[in-house]
């Protein structure tokens, strides 16, 4: 079974129902992506963000970041499936209970729809920060 999700919540919870330490890891992975924005002030990503859960705390991750920065996904999961981390899927959900089969011309029409999404999200982090010469 296949499980498509707009997010993941990593729960700061271990499968053996441990709190997981230090207290502040969300911010501190958070933070590998986080940035300065035009007043100087610490900002977290969009697509990754600290958060409590039910008096727990998480890390909300969307997976669009795995489509603009593969890396920057694969690191946040392997943190948490290294660690042991809980990890549940928020957001919408889909679940594929059989193989989905594809036609060339339905494979190019989500291409095409990924790329424009990811221009526009381009454009739009563009327009946000602004790229500074130094």
């Amino acid at each position: 079974m296949k499980i498509l999700t707009e997010e993941w919540l990593i729960l700061g919870v271990t499968s053996e129902g441990r709190t997981f330490r230090p207290s502040d890891w969300s911010e501190r992975l958070c933070g590998a992506l986080a940035n300065y924005n035009a007043k100087g002030r610490w900002e977290y990503s969009d697509y990754v963000q600290p958060v409590i859960y039910e008096g727990k705390v998480a890390v909300r991750v969307r997976t669009s970041l795995s489509d603009i920065h593969a890396t920057h996904y694969q690191f946040i999961m392997d943190f948490a499936v290294n660690n042991r981390l809980q990890v549940i899927p928020t957001g919408e959900s889909i679940s594929l209970e059989e193989t989905v089969v594809e036609t060339v011309e339905e494979a190019e029409v989500v291409w095409s729809v990924k790329s424009w999404i990811l221009a526009l999200l381009l454009h739009q982090w563009k327009a946000r920060i602004p790229f500074k010469n130094y």
